[in-house]
């Protein structure tokens, strides 16, 4: 399989908060992999996640707006809404 990224990922192990409204508990996570567009995580199999919602990564004062890209079993890849580009 071909890796199609442009830019490096950085591997990492944090923990990550996803925010999928301010009126319901963050969902924990964990970043993997990030870089200057977007990262993967780690989420629990028990909470649906939606396609856009807020990261929190408190160790790298990261909150942004992300979008999901792929999913797989526990593994999510997300997009940063700032770096989504038009086709």
């Amino acid at each position: 399989m071909s890796d199609r990224r442009s830019e490096n990922r950085n591997p990492c192990y944090l923990r990550a908060d996803i925010v999928v409204n301010m009126h319901s508990d963050p969902v924990p996570a964990e970043a993997h992999d990030i870089s200057e567009k977007g990262l993967r995580l780690v989420v629990p199999d028990s909470k649906p996640i939606p396609d856009e919602f807020m990261i929190s990564i408190p160790r790298r004062k990261l909150r942004e707006i992300v979008r999901v890209v792929r999913r797989e079993d526990k593994e999510l890849g997300v997009v940063f809404k700032g770096a989504i580009t038009a086709p």
